[in-house]
């Protein structure tokens, strides 16, 4: 089963749909649309012809993907649900790839694979801060990696049976990474798909991530609402897979980015977020969500 989880994205979770039933070959039966509150598809038929999830409210992609992979088991015979963000088209990943990852995934030697991530993340153990992973030459089909965004990942049935599943509470910001760490410390692998990952590549960096949203959505600099749950959820990540240490290095990174920041909302929201983290707030703050969640007009990627 594949999982979309969008809000406020229909012209590009409609994109994201129509490449899962085109290139992958999921039957429309078999993909799970879940709507965060507002949105939908901007085509009505491929919409009915899904299974439409439609949260009373905004659940973050946390509620979102927490729901999905519900959705996704609750049919007993799925072994892995494909997990999408309604905007992971922009990055052109290479297609299809679902079916390659399965197999290579079950050729696997070294471990119960929980997940492969379509590019992942390595981690600073001694900061807690991580930098993109990007394949050597010569590398395996699957390598592991220590945390990832979404992006477009298939999750096993077995971890969710273990009682892993994204945490609602954290609604948005580091609870991709959060279930992740989870997966792992539950004894699960976290592979990257090394063919994917060299393929999209140049927007790992902040610059080459810019350059694809361009033009299609805000970029991260355009929503300064987002660094309010930068700051605040880094606390609870911390608290519950790393050490104290992460903790003062993450306030040393806070400082430098209200420095470096040209925005007045973004200091507020990373100044706020610092706060509520300290105070241990979780779940959804209302004056910091997005309004806006695509260009209107833009042509689809």
């Amino acid at each position: 089963m594949a999982v979309v989880v969008t809000y406020r994205r229909p012209r590009l979770a409609t994109a994201v749909v129509r490449q899962l039933v085109d290139a992958e070959g999921f039957g429309p039966d078999q993909v799970v649309l879940v709507v965060n509150g507002e949105g939908g598809l901007t085509d009505a038929a491929l919409e009915r012809s899904v299974h439409t999830l439609r949260m009373p409210v905004n659940r973050g992609p946390a509620g979102g993907f927490h729901a999905g992979l519900q959705a996704a088991f609750a049919e007993p015979s799925t072994t892995w649900a494909y997990l999408c963000e309604d905007d992971v088209g922009l990055f052109d990943l290479p297609a299809p790839r679902v079916q390659r990852v399965l197999d290579e995934a079950e050729r696997f030697q070294g471990g119960r694979v929980g997940a492969v991530v379509a590019y992942g993340r390595s981690l600073n153990r001694r900061s807690g801060a991580t930098l993109p992973y990007y394949p050597a030459a010569g590398q395996r089909a699957l390598e592991p990696v220590d945390a990832a965004a979404w992006g477009a990942t298939l999750v096993s049935r077995q971890v969710v049976e273990s009682g892993v599943l994204p945490d609602p509470d954290l609604f948005f910001g580091y609870e991709d990474f959060d279930f992740f760490y989870a997966l792992r410390e539950a004894g699960f692998l976290l592979l990257v798909d090394t063919e994917t990952a060299r393929a999209v590549a140049a927007n790992m960096s902040l610059g080459g991530r810019d350059e694809a949203l361009s033009g299609q959505r805000p970029t991260d600099a355009d929503e300064g609402w987002r660094a309010y749950y930068v700051a605040r959820n880094f606390f609870p990540l911390a608290r519950r897979h790393g050490r104290r240490r992460w903790l003062a290095w993450h306030l040393l990174y806070s400082l430098r980015r209200m420095q470096l920041s040209p925005a007045k909302d973004q200091r507020i929201a990373t100044m706020m977020g610092l706060w509520d983290g300290m105070r241990g707030r979780l779940g959804v703050n209302p004056r910091y969500t997005r309004q806006v969640g695509e260009w209107s007009g833009a042509p689809g990627p």
